[in-house]
């Protein structure tokens, strides 16, 4: 189950604090710029798993990761956190169905895993802002629902339990309260 993008960025947060106009550009500038690079990358990952070039498929996967994924990452997340935070979690979906397809079920669930603690990680920490964190809760449906799925199809196993118990136990802890499902 492949997605081919992140769906369009809701209506910015009326109640988010207006970050400083020259701040908000670059980070508007750098949003569109990862996200314009993300795309054409997973359309080149896309293609190559298409043509059944899995191993060719996955580095390209790896590399749209690794731009949604990037240093100023956290800046541009507060301008468009739902199309970078849903571009994070496609990349590792991706990655999982190119190992699922090499029958390499460990590493398809490892990121399924990691999909699901990245969004847990932003869920909880205070400092990623309402609508970040809001996002977060909203995609952690998404991976949760992809690592029940691929319990269902494998059975239970210590490392999907361990994702969902902590998320779970970390939400209930944070701020954040506990994400709707």
């Amino acid at each position: 189950m492949r997605t081919r993008s992140p769906p369009a960025s809701p209506a910015p947060d009326p109640s988010a604090p207006a970050p400083e106009p020259a701040l908000a550009a670059t980070a508007q500038t750098a949003a569109r710029d990862a996200l314009a690079q993300w795309r054409e990358l997973t359309r080149q990952a896309n293609a190559a798993f298409d043509r059944r070039q899995l191993a060719h498929a996955q580095r390209l996967y790896r590399q749209a990761l690794r731009v949604v994924d990037a240093p100023d990452w956290r800046a541009a997340l507060a301008v468009a956190p739902d199309e970078l935070l849903a571009a994070r979690v496609v990349s590792h979906h991706n990655l999982a169905e190119t190992h699922r397809r090499q029958r390499d079920p460990e590493r398809a669930r490892e990121q399924l895993c990691l999909a699901h603690e990245a969004l847990t990680g932003i869920a909880c920490d205070p400092r990623a802002g309402d609508a970040v964190r809001r996002c977060a809760l909203r995609h952690l449906g998404r991976t949760r629902l992809a690592l029940l799925d691929w319990q269902s199809a494998r059975g239970v196993c210590a490392r999907t339990q361990v994702a969902l118990r902590e998320s779970a136990a970390a939400l209930a802890r944070s701020d954040a309260g506990p994400a709707t499902h």
